[in-house]
């Protein structure tokens, strides 16, 4: 039996890396919000897979989502609860990477830190919240078993102020993003679940992001917990 992996930002260039390698050992529950992930799921499944001839289920099912809405985390966690009854890794890859320009001009800008805080940094934590309360809370057991982990995708802008001109809305969800998460793993360690965050630079180009999918892969693996890994495998 695979273990069972929710995904968030699956329609990225990193959540569709995240998809596909993790697939390969896991079944897979993966949010997107606008753009359809380009993986092999039950939205994009190819015809003649299979070379056996037989029908199968793709490994990889996506969920449409606003992570900005609670009722919208409750119907991934519902779905994939219902498709796989458990979760047993949380990989949160969803992001506004943008910079909004300068703390300066705040007062005369939108609302965009609002909503960068809230999809970088608070919805992490209302969905990590969520599966506890449906999947974890009463299965300590089921959770060491099933070495049971979270690992936010953040930022070394998290871990550092930077001279970047426009760079502080961002690096501030970043680094709440990482203090969340320290606090999730105090949280959530007498239930045997983990909390860990990669923080990487940019990763520009696809071998950059294959190494976060590897540091990914390795933090779920591993049986470390309140990490903060600025360093990808090479």
């Amino acid at each position: 039996m695979k273990p069972v992996c929710l995904i968030t930002g699956a329609g990225g260039r990193l959540g569709q890396l995240l998809c596909a390698d993790l697939a390969q050992d896991h079944e897979v529950v993966a949010t997107y919000h606008t753009a359809v992930p380009r993986v092999a799921s039950q939205l994009q499944w190819p015809i003649g897979d299979d070379p056996s001839g037989e029908e199968r289920s793709p490994a990889i099912h996506c969920v449409q989502a606003d992570l900005l809405s609670r009722e919208d985390i409750r119907r991934v966690v519902e779905v994939a609860h219902a498709r796989h009854g458990r979760i047993d890794s949380i990989v949160n890859a969803a992001a506004d990477v943008r910079f909004h320009g300068r703390l300066v001009e705040l007062w005369e800008s939108g609302d965009e830190i609002v909503s960068q805080l809230a999809i970088n940094a608070v919805a992490p934590a209302q969905l990590a919240s969520a599966v506890f309360q449906s999947c974890w809370k009463d299965q300590t057991e089921e959770n060491s078993r099933w070495n049971r982990s979270i690992v936010n995708v953040s930022s070394i802008s998290g871990l550092s102020v930077s001279k970047d001109v426009g760079q502080a809305y961002y690096a501030a969800s970043k680094a709440a993003l990482n203090t969340l998460t320290m606090y999730l793993s105090l949280e959530l360690a007498p239930y045997s679940v983990r909390a860990n965050a990669i923080c990487p630079a940019r990763f520009a180009n696809k071998a950059e992001t294959q190494r976060v999918v590897d540091g990914v892969r390795q933090l779920i693996r591993g049986r470390d917990t309140g990490l903060l890994v600025s360093r990808v495998p090479a």
